[in-house]
């Protein structure tokens, strides 16, 4: 998925406007019921890229910027601001 488990289980918590975190075991735990269609439409939108779909993406950061580079198509697409706690 070339993400960081650490970046993953942020962006996540954070579309599902919830708390969790990851236990001992690496397995994520959240506060809520949600169903998996939900969580999968939401690495969906993190890993996938929007032109071809293809999910060979890399996600990198600039100037409070997330960029999705898409390693097939050499698309590139801003993905949302990153939290300076501002």
């Amino acid at each position: 998925m070339h993400r960081q488990p650490e970046n993953v289980v942020t962006f996540l918590l954070s579309e599902m406007e919830t708390s969790g975190s990851l236990d001992v075991q690496q397995h994520l735990v959240v506060k809520g019921r949600f169903a998996s269609k939900y969580i999968e439409g939401i690495l969906h939108k993190f890993v996938i890229c929007g032109c071809c779909k293809s999910p060979d993406t890399i996600l990198t950061n600039g100037n409070h910027l997330f960029f999705l580079i898409c390693e097939q198509a050499g698309f590139v697409a801003r993905f949302g601001r990153r939290n300076t706690g501002a």
